[in-house]
């Protein structure tokens, strides 16, 4: 979503890879690259640095942009939806919608773990509308470097909260999120060949709503073509996670650049005759 302004989770892997001295040869792996480098310090001095990065990346974006923000998310935010769920660190999408809709949309975490010293405000017990649109950081948030979901650790202390909290008072996934997971069609956008980890939860989730792969809603999962691969064998992979997604997600997948997809998707949406109200 945020590429060229924020880099990918491989590119930024890179980089930390090569500022580390990460000895293995999968360096565009993040997960394992944050948790070397956390074996060596730990787990919060990686986070820190993440952080300082991406936010001295968002600098220079907001330069090169001339104080505005990137089109996707502007896209995204004048689709006007009442909840967006985000794998992302950054505050693009928050500043976006605030800025399309005028206002401030309520932004939470996922608490993922008990230990957390701060966290963006949490929400007001108020109905989730167009009005009041919701943001909820699945992966954690620039501002709590603790949240963010960064090693391998991580990931695993993750799925295990997620099993053990899913039906607590104050679950790590809010209700309004689960039940909008349940009950709503789903947009997935900006994820590639190597993005199992979001399939995964995501499946996780579905089956703690009790969701049968033949009753779920149609979804669409926009993906990014991996272009290292030789083309015969990417095409392979592709129509591999096509048919693995259909048949145990129902999810339909569009292969192509999410920036494109949204431009349209806004185009259509804008043109489509609104609903009629009985006066």
């Amino acid at each position: 979503m945020a590429v060229p302004y924020l880099p990918t989770g491989g590119l930024l892997a890179k980089v930390l890879a090569r500022r580390y001295e990460y000895p293995l040869d999968d360096v565009t792996n993040l997960a394992r690259v944050a948790q070397y480098i956390a074996s060596s310090h730990e787990p919060a001095f990686v986070k820190r640095r993440v952080c300082a990065y991406l936010e001295r990346k968002q600098r220079v974006a907001e330069r090169k942009l001339g104080g505005g923000l990137p089109a996707n998310h502007l896209r995204l935010a004048r689709l006007g939806l009442p909840i967006y769920v985000t794998t992302n660190y950054d505050d693009y999408l928050e500043r976006a919608v605030a800025s399309i809709t005028g206002v401030q949309p309520l932004v939470e975490i996922c608490r993922w773990h008990d230990q957390f010293e701060s966290e963006p405000g949490r929400p007001a017990r108020r109905e989730q509308s167009a009005a009041t649109p919701r943001i909820f950081h699945l992966h954690g948030h620039l501002r709590t470097p603790s949240s963010l979901l960064l090693t391998e650790d991580d990931y695993v202390d993750f799925t295990v909260s997620l099993a053990q909290r899913n039906n607590q008072k104050n679950p790590m996934v809010p209700l309004y999120v689960r039940r909008a997971l349940a009950n709503t069609n789903l947009l997935f956008i900006g994820y590639s060949l190597e993005d199992w980890n979001f399939r995964v939860l995501m499946r996780h989730l579905m089956k703690q709503q009790k969701i049968q792969p033949h009753n779920a809603r149609n979804s669409i999962s926009i993906q990014l073509a991996n272009n290292r691969m030789p083309p015969d064998r990417r095409r392979r992979a592709e129509k591999f996670l096509e048919v693995y997604l259909k048949t145990s997600s129902s999810v339909d997948v569009h292969w192509g650049d999410a920036g494109p997809f949204l431009a349209e998707l806004l185009r259509r949406v804008e043109r489509s005759p609104k609903p009629r109200v009985a006066s």
